[in-house]
């Protein structure tokens, strides 16, 4: 893939919202379904009940510790989600984010290392799921990584509006994520226009009075070594 933005290293990339991309390139080191659960086994972050498990204080990946950035996203998922997306158009496509909420020295961070879909209504001016795609999507989760306290947790929504110029929010986009099941404090609500190359970060925000919001964060690309 091509990248817009500061390269950090070989293997981690910044972007600040905007994201050049291939879609029908392959990725290079792509993961195998094996390597894949063999990758997410190492993760020793145990998700607590509220996200963030009680011993990732200190145990960030090296790599990543040069700075801490609000999202990490591994490689496989943009292309698997951009793809998705094109092959939606002209219609909105809908996918959830599987990851950790974590803490590296007092700063919070997502993890996103998976994610699914399932039947949803799809248009060109919205996309949900529907109660028949909700249980889908819950028995893939489970099917997939069983009982296990590490398993990746639901962290978020992609979303897409193929429109060709950089997304925004529509109020049903604002009504979906900011309220339950998808609002808890850190999710994370990616926006994507698969014409336009925009793949754009947002975390769910609270202010003094509870009151949350969406704010578009940096999020950075990560491979596994």
């Amino acid at each position: 893939m091509n990248h817009s933005g500061k390269e950090k290293n070989d293997a981690i990339h910044m972007n600040s919202g905007k994201k050049s991309f291939s879609p029908l390139k392959e990725p290079e080191n792509e993961l195998t379904r094996g390597e894949e659960k063999k990758s997410l086994q190492k993760e020793k972050e145990a998700t607590a009940k509220n996200g963030i498990p009680a011993d990732s204080q200190n145990n960030l990946d090296p790599q990543l510790a040069e700075e801490v950035y609000p999202v990490y996203i591994l490689k496989r998922v943009i292309y698997e989600t951009v793809h998705m997306c094109h092959k939606a158009m002209p219609k909105e496509a809908i996918g959830i984010l599987l990851g950790y909420k974590l803490i590296y020295e007092g700063k919070k961070y997502v993890k996103i290392v998976d994610w699914v879909t399932a039947e949803a209504e799809q248009s060109q001016t919205h996309a949900r799921f529907t109660p028949k795609g909700v249980q889908q999507y819950n028995l893939l989760i489970d099917e997939k990584y069983g009982g296990s306290e590490e398993r990746p947790r639901i962290v978020g929504i992609i979303h897409s509006h193929p429109f060709g110029s950089e997304p925004h929010f529509s109020a049903t986009d604002y009504h979906t994520f900011l309220n339950v099941p998808y609002d808890a404090e850190h999710n994370v609500f990616i926006l994507v226009d698969p014409k336009s190359g925009y793949y754009k970060s947002f975390i769910v925000v609270s202010n003094d009075n509870g009151q949350k919001s969406l704010e578009e964060v940096d999020w950075v690309e990560y491979e596994p070594r």
